[in-house]
C-alpha cells in the first residue's frame, strides 16, 4: 500500500477532513492506500468522525499516537507556526523515517492540502538517492526579507528553499544517514531560532539531496496548474473569500462532517487584522534571524557538517 502521512491535532481536524475527503475521491491505484495520521491532543470523538468518513476501499486510515518520550525530545518550543502558535505537529514528519522503520518510502502532507490528483502518482515519483522529493516555496523566494534569510540564515539559494507541505520521502536512505538523529543533535545543540521550525531544519539539512517537484504538485497563493493545492500561510478558504481554488475546497469540504464548522469559521473569522501582524512579524523575524550568529548558515560556515 501507499503510505501517505498527515501530523494534526484538533485544531486543523476540519482542514484535514477535506483534504481526506480529496484524497479518496481521486485515489484509484490497486495498490491502496494507507493514510497514517500522526495524532496529537486529537479526541476520540473526532478521530471516530474521521474514520467514518473512509467510503473509498482503497484507502485504509489510521491514527498513530505520538509517544511521550518522542515528544520529550523537542525541547524546543519557542519557535511558532506562522509566528502565532506552537503546536508539536510541526516536528513530527521529521520522526517518520525513526518511528516507521519498515517503511522505505512515503508521501507526507500538510492538512491544508486539497488533493486534486491520485497522490499515487507523487508517490511514483523515482528518488534514487534525494532524500526528499519537494517543491520550492515562493513566499521565501519572492520576498527580498526572506529571500536573504534562506541564503543567509539556512546557507541555501532562495529558489531552493523547499516548502514542507508536500513531501516524497526516501525514509530508507533518510535512515541510512541518520536523518532524525542528526536533526535531533543540531536541534538539542543550537535552538536554532525559525521562520519554519521543521521546515528550516529540513532545508538546512537536505539541501543538496532534494529531488525538485513540479511546482503543480504544491500550488501555494496563486491559479496556477495544480495536482495539490496547499493553503498554507494565512490565505485559507474556511478564514478568507476570493482565495485560488476556493470553489473546489468548498466542493469537497461540504461533502465532509465538518462542513457546518468550516462555514461558520469563514462568516465568524474576525483575525484580519491580527493575520497582517503575523504576516508581517514573519518578514521582522526573517530580518532579524539572519543577524544572529547562532544560525545554520554561520556554524556550516564554521564547520559543522549541518547538511547530509
Amino acid at each position: 500500500m501507499i503510505p501517505v502521512f498527515y501530523s494534526i491535532d484538533d485544531h486543523y481536524a476540519a482542514p484535514f477532513a477535506v483534504s481526506l475527503q480529496s484524497l479518496q475521491a481521486h485515489a484509484h491505484d490497486p495498490r491502496g492506500y494507507q493514510v497514517i495520521v500522526l495524532a496529537q491532543n486529537l479526541s476520540q470523538s473526532t478521530r471516530d468522525t474521521l474514520m467514518a468518513m473512509i467510503t473509498n476501499p482503497l484507502v485504509h486510515l489510521e491514527f498513530v499516537t505520538i509517544d511521550a518520550d518522542t515528544l520529550a525530545q523537542i525541547d524546543d518550543t519557542g519557535n511558532k507556526l506562522r509566528c502565532d502558535y506552537f503546536t508539536f505537529t510541526i516536528y513530527l514528519r521529521l520522526f517518520i523515517p525513526q518511528l516507521f522503520k519498515s517503511l522505505k518510502k512515503a508521501v507526507y502532507l500538510d492538512a491544508d492540502t486539497l488533493i486534486l490528483e491520485d497522490v499515487a502518482k507523487l508517490y511514483d515519483h523515482h528518488l534514487a538517492q534525494h532524500l526528499v522529493g519537494a517543491v520550492s516555496d515562493p513566499f521565501i523566494a519572492n520576498d527580498p526579507v526572506t529571500n536573504r534569510y534562506a541564503r543567509v540564515a539556512i546557507g541555501v539559494p532562495a529558489e531552493h528553499y523547499l516548502n514542507s507541505g508536500v513531501l516524497v520521502m526516501n525514509l530508507a536512505a533518510m535512515r541510512t544517514v541518520d536523518f532524525t538523529d542528526h536533526f535531533l543533535s543540531l536541534l538539542h545543540t543550537y535552538h536554532f531560532q525559525s521562520l519554519a521550525p521543521d521546515q528550516d531544519y529540513l532545508n538546512a539539512i537536505v539541501q543538496q539531496r532534494v529531488l525538485w517537484l513540479d511546482s503543480s504538485w504544491n500550488r501555494q497563493g496563486d491559479a496556477g496548474l495544480a495536482q495539490i493545492v496547499h493553503f498554507n500561510l494565512f490565505a485559507k478558504p474556511w478564514h478568507y473569500t476570493n482565495v485560488a481554488y476556493q470553489d473546489a475546497f468548498w466542493y469537497y469540504a461540504d461533502l465532509t462532517p465538518f462542513a457546518q464548522t468550516l462555514h461558520a469559521q469563514l462568516t465568524n473569522y474576525d483575525q484580519q487584522a491580527a493575520d497582517q501582524v503575523h504576516m508581517q512579524a514573519l518578514v521582522d523575524s526573517a530580518d532579524r534571524i539572519a543577524q544572529l550568529e547562532t544560525t545554520f548558515a554561520n556554524i556550516r560556515d564554521a564547520g559543522v557538517a549541518v547538511a547530509l
